[in-house]
């Protein structure tokens, strides 16, 4: 049975042979050779060591064309990305994730597009995250503290990345908004359920759950038939409510319509 140092002797004297094989163009040998001296380092535990020889791996066929070395490109920087998280190199993960969207979006492999391009978003929270709790890595791997001011300004792009992935998923989750949406106008329903009196054709009078879901819809699409009026504190809940409606029906078109695009194009 092989041992962890075995595994790691072996990989790298792989990696070594293959940067030779590289050099002298043999692109075919140099990439199996990389492919499975990452693997031994991800067995092993050594994550960045394997996220390095992923993308080697990728990087043997930025010589070549054609659809399978833009597979191979794109499926290795995805595992480089992968392995880098594991190794918490935040930016080196999210620089692979985005080299592998854009091999997967030329070979028109939309799917794992997609699942890279919101990979790199999430590890861009991680990274922005890493900067406000006072420690990020330098480029040569050395701990530094940030200032208060660029701490500051990683925490609200870490809050603009959370809430961009909640409403949408970066654009790649559109109904995730519907949902939101959804959750919203049941909210406002009952809002308006509980809150006492609403101004109707037949005056001021409570109203029901099912009521006031009729007067969640039409606040939240702005349709405003006039026949139910906020009274109260409530007609800042509606106002609220309405401008969000407003923001969001637009993101869940634009997201939608990405993707259907992107699909049947």
């Amino acid at each position: 049975m092989k041992t962890k140092e075995q595994d790691l002797e072996r990989a790298t004297a792989l990696e070594r042979e293959a940067h030779q094989l590289r050099s002298e163009q043999k692109i075919q040998e140099a990439f199996n050779l990389f492919d499975e001296a990452a693997s031994l380092y991800s067995h092993a535990g050594e994550s960045l060591k394997a996220a390095l020889c992923y993308a080697s791996a990728a990087t043997c066929w930025n010589i070549r064309t054609g659809w399978q070395p833009l597979r191979n490109a794109a499926t290795r920087n995805e595992s480089s990305a992968q392995e880098a998280l594991k190794a918490g190199h935040y930016q080196y993960a999210k620089e692979r994730f985005l080299e592998a969207s854009l091999l997967y979006e030329k070979e028109g492999d939309f799917g794992r597009y997609s699942a890279c391009f919101y990979g790199s978003h999430q590890t861009d929270s991680k990274i922005q995250w890493e900067l406000f709790t006072r420690w990020r890595r330098s480029k040569q791997d050395l701990v530094q503290e940030a200032d208060l001011k660029e701490r500051l300004i990683a925490l609200g792009r870490w809050a603009i990345n959370r809430l961009n992935d909640l409403l949408w998923g970066y654009g790649e989750r559109p109904f995730r908004t519907f949902w939101v949406a959804t959750a919203i106008i049941f909210t406002s329903a009952l809002a308006y359920s509980f809150s006492g009196h609403i101004r109707t054709e037949g005056g001021i009078r409570p109203i029901s759950f099912l009521e006031g879901l009729y007067m969640s819809v039409i606040t939240y699409t702005t349709a405003g038939f006039g026949d139910y009026l906020p009274l109260g504190w409530t007609r800042f809940f509606a106002g609220f409510e309405a401008s969000l409606g407003i923001f969001l029906a637009p993101l869940f078109l634009i997201g939608l319509t990405r993707r259907y695009l992107r699909m049947y194009r």
